[in-house]
């Protein structure tokens, strides 16, 4: 398969590695400083925040993964991989204003209220699914009126909207909720009242919302987490050239070597099967079976490059504040569910082919 770029995606990725040098990169200092203090994910500061918003809708990067249709940037699943991949080059939580798909289900009055404002980068919209210690969501609706009151907690990054996903009794159910702010990172719902209007698509239909976009958003992931072990080939590499140890430089090492081009051959495999899942999809092919694979591949292959940028560092004693693996693996530690899924979903499909 060619995987040869077009001129066009040639710019969008350089565009967005410019923009992941100049922008995001020299303020990981700041955002680390944030971490520190306890705060889930090291948000961007809101005012920092803003002004990075306005540059990326000036240069075109906001909204690109947006269908066309609807206001967006309308980039391919190649594309889209290609910017994900620079964003994972840095841990500040920054994604060119990647709208959750399931708000492209919305109604026409919804888009207006909701959608197209996130598009223009004027407001954020997150997701609201997970929940503290807890896989299953036991967030409770309970219809009252013209009106459905939501009671949980729900962990969720930084935003003006929220898409809360929440039990009723005809099943799960998604809920617009707007002027709302989390603490810490949690988004505690005692009594919150939604009105019937804010259900987005029918009642316990949540799990349909968004699905066709469902792989490409998949893949999208997997290309972030390439990024992520590109990065820390990069630093283990620029590490072994730089550091001695007993009078000698890391880089002569075999052990250090092996772990470089263990790196180096492994991300080149993830970043293929992640290729190929997004040229599939762009084709009309589908991805049921690439894009978990790719998925699956990345997600342990970026946590084989944390182990092994550990050990060429000198283990987790001299890591203390090696900023990147800290956040980094964090954030791995919160996805581990997922990928055990994946792993059952793909034996299910070779099984009972």
């Amino acid at each position: 398969m060619d995987f040869s770029l077009s001129e066009e995606l040639g710019m969008v990725r350089d565009m967005a590695r410019e923009f992941v040098t100049n922008e995001l990169l020299p303020i990981e200092r700041e955002v680390l400083v944030r971490a520190k203090g306890g705060m889930r994910g090291a948000p961007i500061p809101r005012e920092k925040y803003a002004a990075l918003t306005k540059k990326a809708v000036d240069q075109g990067l906001w909204a690109m993964t947006a269908p066309e249709a609807l206001g967006g940037g309308g980039l391919n699943a190649l594309g889209a991989c290609l910017v994900a991949e620079e964003l994972g080059k840095t841990f500040v939580d920054f994604d060119f204003g990647d709208i959750p798909p399931i708000l492209f289900d919305a109604n026409p009055e919804q888009r207006t209220k909701y959608l197209k404002p996130a598009v223009a980068g004027e407001t954020k919209v997150a997701f609201a699914l997970c929940e503290p210690d807890s896989d299953d969501i036991n967030t409770r609706a309970t219809r009252d009126g013209d009106q459905w009151l939501l009671n949980g907690m729900k962990l969720v990054d930084e935003a003006n909207v929220y898409l809360v996903f929440g039990q009723t009794d005809r099943g799960i159910t998604c809920f617009i909720v707007e002027n709302l702010a989390a603490q810490d990172g949690i988004l505690i719902l005692k009594d919150v009242c939604v009105r019937l209007p804010n259900v987005l698509g029918e009642i316990g239909g949540a799990v349909a919302l968004g699905k066709k976009y469902r792989y490409a958003r998949m893949v999208r992931a997997a290309a972030r987490k390439v990024g992520t072990a590109a990065r820390l080939l990069e630093m283990s590499a620029q590490y072994a050239r730089d550091w001695k140890a007993l009078g000698q430089l890391l880089a002569v090492r075999p052990a250090v070597r092996h772990d470089l081009a263990d790196m180096a051959i492994e991300i080149d495999a993830a970043r293929w099967l992640v290729y190929h899942a997004a040229s599939g999809i762009d084709e009309g092919k589908g991805a049921r079976e690439p894009a978990p694979r790719a998925y699956l591949f990345a997600s342990e292959m970026v946590e084989r490059a944390i182990d092994r940028t550990i050990e060429i560092y000198g283990g987790p004693a001299h890591t203390t504040d090696l900023p990147i693996l800290r956040i980094y693996g964090a954030k791995l530690n919160a996805s581990k569910r997922v990928i055990e899924l994946q792993q059952l979903r793909i034996a299910n499909d070779l099984v009972t082919a």
